[in-house]
Parts: structure tokens; C-alpha cells; sequence
């Protein structure tokens, strides 16, 4: 299969781990087989643009988003915390940056 192919699908994988989404549950919302779905990520199956827009649709995220490569370890835990938080009023976004700044700020140094 196709690098583009295998990359779609690993993206797929992050994505929807990101949300907390079982394979089961993605592919009930997108209204795709479990099965295919599994292919999918694994980058065994090509996808059509309509399915790729299916799940897109569900992810809540872009076609183009999921054609770029992973993202590094860094940028994957900001894209976590933003999705963890895009939802919430601007008051509880400064309560949680509040509460993660003091958990930081308390953490021992790293190398």
C-alpha cells in the first residue's frame, strides 16, 4: 500500500485516540465498518474521498489534516489540552491553564 495510504491512516489512529473513540464507536458514527476501519488505520485499505470525508466529519478535524505526517511529541500533547479544552468558556480555560502552570511549576527539572 502507498505511504500516503498508511499515513491517512496512522493519522485516523491519533485522531481518534485523541478524542477517547474506540474503533467501534468511530466507525458506528461514520457509518463504516469496524473492520474497514481497522484496515484503514492500519493502511492495508485505500479510502474513498467520501469516506475520508466521513471520518473527518466525525473527528471534528480536516481532510488536510490527516495527510500531513504525525505530529512530534510536543505539538501531539498541545493538540490534546486544546481538544481537552475547546469546548469550555474562556473562564474555565484560565481556571485550567491556573491549575496546569501550578502543576508544572511544582514538577522536578528535566534534563
Amino acid at each position: 500500500m502507498s505511504d500516503i495510504y498508511t499515513s491517512i491512516g496512522r493519522r485516523i489512529r491519533e485522531e481518534r485516540t485523541l478524542r477517547g473513540l474506540s474503533i467501534e464507536k468511530l466507525a458506528e458514527l461514520a457509518e463504516i465498518t469496524p473492520s474497514f476501519l481497522g484496515l484503514i488505520e492500519r493502511g492495508e485499505r485505500k479510502l474513498s474521498v467520501h469516506t475520508l470525508d466521513k471520518i473527518t466529519k466525525t473527528l471534528q478535524t480536516q481532510p488536510n489534516e490527516l495527510m500531513q505526517p504525525q505530529e512530534k511529541s510536543n505539538a501531539r500533547w498541545e493538540r490534546k489540552i486544546a481538544f481537552l479544552l475547546n469546548s469550555k468558556s474562556e473562564g474555565i480555560k484560565e481556571y485550567a491553564f491556573k491549575v496546569l502552570n501550578s502543576l508544572v511549576s511544582n514538577l522536578p527539572a528535566t534534563k
